[in-house]
């Protein structure tokens, strides 16, 4: 990994995730569908463009997971993510 911002780069993420799978990325969702993989019901879920940042901050996440969410005084939703079954702890 190069940290200079000569090496930076915007980054268009789409996952193709089984469709029970939470996935989520650095940015917020432009777009999901439903597709097949043979029998398995998928789902395809693009994410907005990153700003210019370097490879080591992109995130990717796929997994079975709860999540609770409040929006703030400001109208922004916050969301926080828990294992399974964790969600009311």
């Amino acid at each position: 990994c190069w940290d200079e911002p000569s090496r930076k780069a915007v980054f268009a993420v789409t996952l193709v995730v089984e469709a029970h799978l939470t996935a989520f990325s650095n940015m917020p969702e432009k777009a999901m569908k439903f597709t097949k993989a043979g029998s398995k019901v998928m789902r395809e879920i693009s994410f907005m463009d990153s700003p210019k940042m370097s490879t080591y901050l992109v995130a990717i996440v796929v997994g079975e997971f709860d999540f609770v969410q409040a929006k703030t005084e400001h109208g922004v939703l916050v969301r926080v993510y828990t294992p399974p079954g964790r969600s009311e702890a």
